[in-house]
C-alpha cells in the first residue's frame, strides 16, 4: 500500500538495465550525471556495467546493493519485472525510468526525469508494496516424496499451458487444500494485482488495484462457457494438478512474467503462493494510478 509520507532523502542509488537494450546507454549516463549533480552516489550493478561496457561508473556486487538507498531501473516494464525477480529480497526500493513502451511500472518519463529525481532525492516520494508470486513445480516419486523441478518469482503472473496453440489440457485447481474446480482449456493464469493490467487483462481478467491483497485466477479459452475468472485472498496457496492418462503424459510450460519458463509434464504439480518479501516501488510526488490507467489504456477516449 502506498505511504503518503515524505520519505528519507536518497544518498546513494544503483542503476540497473537489461544488457541488450543498447539504446538506453545514453540514459544511464544521463541519470548518473544528474544523481552526481544532486549529491547522490551513483553506481551500476555488475551485469549492467559489463553489458554496456561502462567502466567509468563504479559497479557493485549484489550483496553491496543491499546497503544502498535506491535501485533505478532503466527500460520498460519488462526491465522492472526482471529486476524484481532477482533483487526483491534485497528490500531496496525500486524506481522505474521509462525507456520502453507501455510503462505502467516505469512511471518516470524522459521529459520529467530531472524534475522527478530532484524531488525524489530530497525525500518527496511515496512508497508502495507490490506482491510477488513464488512459483514452484514438484513431481512426486513412487514413494510419495516430492522433488523440486523448478522455481521462479513473478511480479505479474504465472501462466500454465501446453506450449502449443489451441491445445486443451485438463487442470485440477485446489485452493489452500480445498478442491475448487477442474478446468478444460488452453491454460490458466494466476496473477497479482500488478499483473491485472498485463496478460490477464488480454484474457478477460479484471483490473485490480495494486494495493489489494488478492490473487486472480483467469482461465484461458475454457471449453465451458460458465468458467469465469475469480479473485481469491492474497495469502492463498494455489495448487494446479493435471488430469491425464497414465500412458499419455504431456508437456507443460509454466511461464513467469513472460520471461522465465519452466518445462514440466502432466505428472507434476504447480504450487503458487505469495512470496514473503514484497517489491517496494517508489513513485514521484503526484503519482496517480487512475491517471496512468486513463493514459495507458485509453479510458474515456472516443471510439470513432
Amino acid at each position: 500500500m502506498a505511504e503518503n509520507l515524505v520519505g528519507k532523502p536518497i544518498k546513494s542509488a544503483v542503476i540497473v538495465s537489461k544488457v541488450y537494450k543498447r539504446q538506453v546507454s545514453g540514459a544511464i549516463y544521463e541519470i548518473a550525471s544528474l544523481l552526481k549533480k544532486l549529491g547522490v552516489e551513483a553506481y551500476l550493478d555488475q551485469n549492467t556495467s559489463v553489458g554496456f561496457n561502462i567502466p567509468d561508473i563504479p559497479c557493485l556486487s549484489r550483496k553491496a546493493i543491499k546497503e544502498k538507498d535506491l535501485i533505478i531501473v532503466v527500460g520498460g516494464d519488462g526491465s522492472v519485472l526482471g529486476a524484481a525477480r532477482t533483487l526483491v529480497d534485497l528490500q531496496v526500493p525500486v524506481l522505474g525510468v521509462n525507456r520502453g513502451h507501455l510503462g505502467l511500472l516505469t512511471d518516470v518519463s524522459p521529459a520529467d526525469l530531472e524534475e522527478a529525481l530532484n524531488k525524489i532525492v530530497r525525500g518527496r516520494y511515496t512508497k508502495e508494496e507490490r506482491m510477488i508470486l513464488d512459483m514452484r513445480v514438484f513431481r512426486q516419486d513412487e514413494d510419495g516424496a516430492g522433488e523440486l523441478i523448478g522455481q521462479s518469482f513473478a511480479t505479474n503472473e504465472t501462466v500454465i499451458h501446453s506450449g502449443m496453440m489451441a491445445h486443451m489440457m485438463v487442470f485440477k485447481v485446489t485452493i489452500d487444500g480445498t478442491y475448487m474446480y477442474t478446468l478444460r482449456g488452453d491454460g490458466i493464469i494466476v496473477n497479482t494485482p500488478t499483473g491485472s493490467t498485463a496478460y490477464s487483462l488480454s484474457a478477460g481478467g479484471p483490473i485490480v488495484e495494486p494495493h489489494l491483497d488478492v490473487l486472480s485466477l483467469v482461465p484461458m479459452f475454457p471449453q465451458s462457457l460458465n468458467c469465469s475468472p475469480i479473485i481469491i485472498p492474497g495469502k492463498s496457496t494455489v495448487r494446479i494438478d493435471f488430469a491425464c492418462k497414465d500412458d499419455c503424459v504431456e508437456w507443460v510450460n509454466i511461464n513467469c512474467d513472460g520471461q522465465v519458463t519452466v518445462r514440466a509434464d502432466t505428472k507434476c504439480s504447480v504450487l503458487i503462493r505469495q512470496h514473503k518479501t514484497p517489491l517496494i516501488l517508489i513513485h514521484p510526488e503526484g503519482y496517480d494510478y487512475y491517471s496512468i490507467l486513463r493514459q495507458k489504456l485509453g479510458w474515456g477516449q472516443s471510439l470513432i
